[in-house]
């Protein structure tokens, strides 16, 4: 993994010692397909060292396509195009990077097989891993993973371990029960488990926390029936060596503990976060009573909670209810947590609120109540919390931005905010939040998100902007992103600058650029 990782960084050395200019923009022509979840920056800690591109390059025959990967350095000088052909029946569903190699997740829908692809830093391809579906599953899968009919939509199932491997979490189902499978893929060595709960009667919805110290998390809704309103949570803790559970943590303790995600901070500790209930709450109705931060071991012993209320806490800062409900903002789903070197915590949050869907309402009246959700989810505005090492709030700021909405599925209004929060980011992509980067020395990040403007007697168009707080002090910046593409993508670059993807479905054209933010 070393060598690969080494020989990846000496092509890009020897790309930057051949030319005093840089690339910053690329061209590809004869484009027959791209998707923005099929690109990504090629890191090295919190240094982009380079991009991928992966998108079907040609049309062979009526029954094959031609697909291309190619790998640039930072500045989008080409450094190798893979290409290879197969069936026109296979889709790329997801893709991702974890430090050393790149795996691809593959979809057949005329075999009904799943193909997760690895190659290395170099575009060689590795080994595959294949996962053959029932006729269940396939119809399962076809109500919820597969449901995107947009190249736009992302759904998140693939997660990187750096250097290691990769996880997959995708729904399931056993018989009458719909569960989840957590698969763990290694990109050193060919080897690979598969972890499943089952228990009669029972449903299960997983989703991944993080991995820390050998230890996968997986925070896990244990459902009673289909109409159950108060579902069991708990963090699963299975081995990273061979997918053995290692400890099953109910979240019940003096609150009802629902958690979202795990960051590693203050010099190496695990904290799992996510909002907090009374104990006999039902979450599909009771609003949070803040959020929850716990220190969990590799064992699934807790070593320290934190709770930080709305009411008592949060609305030192803002203008909020004990409900969670924040003036003009909704509830706010945390994307990512960081820590600066001066021990400052950081919470990236986004606003989400439930209102009426006119859309909705026509739809179940033509459909008698069959339709679209009579409720859709609105976006709102960027959040930024400010927490001591002992998460002790300090400060809070809401960045304004335009609202946005996502329409739902029938049935969907009885669903909690809580869980609408995730929905709305792993199923529908639906927050305008881009992503977090941190400098190498820790003392600057910048929050970066999308957005759309009408300027008075100005610009009027999508925009790209970022918060950057440095030792400290708070910056923002923007550039405009307005094009005719059928869809444009922005990823990380170095700090400062971002790279835009646009591609151009009517001409078959791929452009990619560096930009300055303003």
């Amino acid at each position: 993994m070393q060598s690969m990782k080494k020989m990846f960084l000496f092509m890009v050395v020897a790309c930057l010692c051949g030319t005093l200019v840089q690339a910053q923009r690329m061209t590809v022509e004869n484009v027959q397909k791209a998707s923005p979840r099929n690109a990504a920056a090629i890191k090295e800690g919190s240094e982009v060292k380079g991009y991928y591109f992966f998108f079907i390059s040609d049309k062979i025959d009526k029954k094959t396509n031609e697909y291309t990967l190619r790998i640039t350095d930072n500045s989008l000088k080409v450094l190798k195009d893979v290409k290879f052909q197969d069936s026109k029946h296979v889709y790329i569903l997801e893709s991702s990077f974890n430090g050393t190699d790149l795996i691809f997740l593959f979809y057949n829908d005329d075999e009904n097989t799943f193909d997760y692809q690895v190659y290395g830093a170099d575009g060689k391809k590795k080994f595959n891993y294949m996962r053959q579906l029932t006729k269940k599953e396939e119809r399962f899968l076809e109500s919820t993973y597969l449901a995107m009919d947009d190249d736009e939509e992302q759904f998140k199932g693939l997660y990187p371990i750096d250097g290691t491997g990769f996880i997959s979490v995708t729904p399931s189902r056993e018989d009458k029960d719909y569960t989840f499978q957590v698969d763990y893929f290694a990109s050193g060595k060919k080897k690979q488990w598969s972890y499943t709960p089952t228990i009669g009667g029972k449903r299960f919805v997983g989703d991944y926390l993080g991995t820390y110290n050998g230890v996968v998390y997986i925070e896990v809704l244990r459902f009673g029936g289909a109409f159950d309103q108060k579902p069991d949570s708990y963090i699963l803790g299975l081995s990273l060596e061979n997918g053995k559970m290692l400890f099953e943590k109910e979240t019940d303790s003096k609150y009802r503990f629902y958690p979202s995600s795990l960051s590693v901070v203050n010099d190496g500790k695990a904290y799992i976060y996510g909002e907090y209930f009374d104990v006999d709450a039902n979450i599909m109705k009771d609003k949070s009573k803040g959020f929850a931060f716990w220190n969990v071991d590799e064992k699934g012993k807790i070593a320290g909670e934190k709770y930080v209320s709305w009411e008592l806490d949060m609305a030192k800062y803002l203008d909020v209810s004990s409900k969670g409900k924040i003036e003009d903002f909704g509830y706010m789903y945390v994307h990512q947590i960081v820590q600066t070197a001066d021990g400052k915590i950081y919470a990236v949050g986004e606003g989400y609120k439930k209102v009426a869907s006119a859309l909705g309402i026509a739809s179940q009246l033509l459909t008698r109540g069959r339709g679209a959700s009579m409720s859709k989810v609105q976006i709102t505005n960027m959040i930024l919390l400010n927490f001591d090492q002992d998460f002790n709030i300090k400060g809070a700021k809401i960045y304004e931005k335009n609202k946005n909405n996502v329409e739902l599925p029938g049935g969907y209004e009885f669903v909690s905010l809580t869980l609408l929060g995730k929905m709305v980011k792993y199923y529908y992509g639906g927050f305008d939040y881009a992503y977090t980067q941190l400098n190498s020395d820790k003392t600057s990040f910048s929050v970066c998100y999308s957005d759309f403007v009408k300027e008075k007697g100005g610009y009027k168009g999508g925009t790209f902007n970022s918060i950057t707080v440095t030792d400290g002090k708070v910056t923002t910046d923007r550039i405009n992103t307005k094009s005719d593409a059928k869809f444009s993508a922005v990823y990380p670059s170095k700090q400062g600058q971002v790279l835009i993807m646009d591609y151009f479905k009517k001409d078959k054209r791929l452009e990619m650029h560096i930009e300055k933010l303003n």
